[in-house]
């Protein structure tokens, strides 16, 4: 094994086991003086390393699981709205997003935007509503680069129901848009 140190130009030999040189040893160059090589351990603390972009997000993963994203934005595609809203929460716009991206990554891709809404409300106004929503979220992903012309915008308003049942938990599940490529 040869060892170069500083202001040394010649190389110095040493026997190594697990974990560094042994001691003492001859340093050829210093006239048979005898040298002591000792393995140095590092007291400071292992550098923690925080991805500030998980899943290119923007997000650390622990920021995406505070936002209710467990793991990749891609494996949810159902995003949910409040009671007669159209406006995405954080949560929806991290996951559109991320949806838009992978659209673009594999180029020429298209995809179905199915807008949905609860049972209350007029049979025309749910329909207005759920395609409010599927344009919204077709917004978001044409932020990122994903064309007009790869988004189709389906409106459904309450006819599609995920949960037929009459009550608050049922109603949230329905108003949704469902993203399909």
């Amino acid at each position: 094994i040869a060892l170069y140190s500083a202001g040394h130009a010649g190389p110095r030999r040493g026997r190594r086991r697990s974990g560094g040189l042994l001691g003492p040893e001859e340093d050829p160059g210093s006239g048979g003086e005898q040298k002591q090589e000792r393995e140095q351990v590092s007291t400071e603390e292992p550098t923690v390393v925080v991805d500030n972009n998980a899943f290119g997000t923007g997000y650390s993963a622990a920021d995406l699981e505070a936002m209710g994203i467990m793991g990749n934005p891609l494996d949810y595609k159902t995003l949910y709205f409040e009671y007669d809203s159209s406006a995405m929460d954080q949560k929806s716009d991290v996951i559109a997003r991320a949806h838009a991206r992978e659209m673009a990554r594999r180029g020429g891709v298209s995809a179905e935007l199915h807008g949905h809404a609860d049972e209350r409300g007029s049979r025309g106004y749910n329909l207005a509503l759920s395609e409010r929503r599927g344009n919204t979220v077709s917004s978001a992903m044409g932020n990122e680069g994903t064309g007009g012309s790869q988004l189709k915008v389906v409106a459904h308003g309450e006819e599609a129901p995920a949960d037929a049942a009459h009550n608050d938990a049922a109603w949230a599940k329905n108003r949704r848009v469902e993203i399909n490529y």
